[in-house]
């Protein structure tokens, strides 16, 4: 076949040379100037790492910036797979491309690449979906990759930085929708075992403005270089046997636009702390709440005054707990850590230093019994209303989960156990692969034809 090697160093040439723009329109269209042009709906396969672990990489056009470009970077130490399609959904019908075509969807992908999928499979995908079909995507994933002997699945969570500008061309996504996506990943994630893992994407990619393009999710040439390496060392840790997801989902940066129960438990913080917040806890972030946000933050002194709630702002304002922080365990109390006794004082001083009881008992220091005895039970009686109050939010959590299920499904079934027992029909097989040295020369594309994820 025709080394794929060849054509990431035409396409990431042309990533150095020129401008990020200039760059990425080439590697979508033709590329003319090499013989190893990938056109658009193909998939890649690479079988030159040698007796190294074959890889699976599914996703949409998030992922499909390393085929336009051409540059695999790290992932060729491994065999691999690589169908990423712009407009592609992963549970749904992907919607049409800029490219001008239809693309089959995550799922239907699986089918076509049947027993090519290797020991772990990675989806990077997402952003095209619904948030109605979030709960059928990771399901149906991870049935059908079970179903074909994958061993892991890692999925890379979805960008919500303040820089993230996407929505799909149908308007169906937004960041919201991407927020909702890795909570439950994260969910699904912690009940399956460490069979699917989260590679936090979101948060490695914090910062890095350099590494997309203006709607802050598809990759530049830089950021192909990023995402192949990120990649590439998540799968390392995962064959090691190491469980790559966070124990559990990072605080995600709020910024205008953003909506929920975060939202309100911000606002409701705010105003608690002497913050007006025009409209109220309306659970909508707007620009009232982020002026709020930024006069709260200016009040405090420590804080950067963004109008964003980061990590730090959600910590003091209550609305956030580090995990780390709350699993420290409490300094013991052995023998060896408390202060020698004091003398005691000789009894003319008792007298005078305590209070004498009616029953003749004499309290020694300034507090008297009962109060150490109500402050310790305010203590216990706070904590516990904090361990009820997160076990409500879990339970609640889950509730929302199972309330988003798909119409055509029962509550505690996906469409792989529907499909799998005759009750939906199958579906449909799409054609057999192509390998890339059978293309032919692909037609010219568009070159202003910037393609939708």
């Amino acid at each position: 076949m025709t080394a794929i090697g060849s054509l990431r160093t035409v396409a990431g040439a042309v990533g150095r040379r020129r401008s990020a723009v200039l760059a990425f329109l080439l590697a979508i269209g033709t590329l003319q100037i090499g013989a190893s042009t990938v056109r658009a709906d193909q998939t890649i396969f690479f079988d030159d790492a040698g007796e190294a672990p074959h890889i699976g990489l599914l996703g949409d056009s998030t992922l499909a910036g390393v085929r336009w470009y051409g540059d695999y970077g790290p992932l060729e130490r491994y065999n691999f797979v690589l169908s990423a399609e712009s407009c592609r959904r992963t549970y749904e019908q992907s919607c049409i491309s800029r490219e001008g075509y239809r693309s089959e969807n995550v799922i239907s992908a699986m089918r076509t690449l049947d027993g090519e999928l290797g020991e772990v499979l990675v989806v990077m995908s997402g952003y095209n979906d619904p948030e109605s079909s979030i709960d059928e995507a990771i399901d149906g994933v991870v049935d059908e990759a079970r179903d074909q002997g994958v061993e892991h699945v890692v999925w890379l969570s979805l960008r919500t930085s303040d820089d993230v500008d996407y929505s799909d061309p149908q308007e169906q996504s937004s960041i919201n929708t991407f927020r909702e996506y890795n909570e439950q990943l994260f969910a699904a994630a912690a009940a399956s075992g460490g069979y699917l893992q989260v590679a936090d994407w979101a948060t490695f990619s914090i910062g890095a403005t350099a590494w997309f393009e203006g709607d802050g999710v598809h990759l530049t040439s830089i950021g192909v270089d990023a995402a192949t390496s990120f990649i590439a060392g998540t799968v390392d840790q995962v064959l090691a046997g190491q469980d790559v997801s966070p124990a559990e989902a990072p605080w995600t940066v709020l910024v205008p636009g953003a909506e929920g129960e975060l939202v309100e438990a911000v606002q409701e913080a705010l105003i608690a702390n002497g913050i007006n917040v025009d409209g109220g806890a309306d659970g909508i972030f707007g620009n009232d709440t982020m002026t709020a946000v930024a006069a709260y933050q200016r009040r405090n002194g420590t804080l950067q005054v963004t109008g964003a709630v980061d990590v730090e702002t959600a910590e003091l304002l209550g609305v956030y707990e580090d995990p780390d922080a709350v699993e420290e365990p409490t300094a013991p109390t052995t023998p060896a850590t408390v202060p020698p006794a004091a003398p005691a004082p000789p009894p003319a001083q008792a007298a005078v230093v305590g209070e004498t009881t009616a029953t003749g008992d004499t309290e020694a220091g300034p507090f008297p019994r009962w109060s150490l005895v109500a402050v310790a039970v305010a203590v216990v009686g706070l904590a516990a209303a904090l361990v009820g109050r997160r076990r409500w939010v879990a339970s609640q959590r889950g509730v929302r989960r199972w309330a988003r299920v798909h119409p055509a499904t029962s509550p505690r079934r996906s469409v792989a156990d529907l499909r799998r027992a005759g009750e939906l029909p199958p579906a449909p097989q799409p054609a057999g692969r192509i390998y890339d040295h059978q293309l032919e020369q692909p037609a010219a594309v568009d070159a202003t034809s910037v393609p939708s994820g």
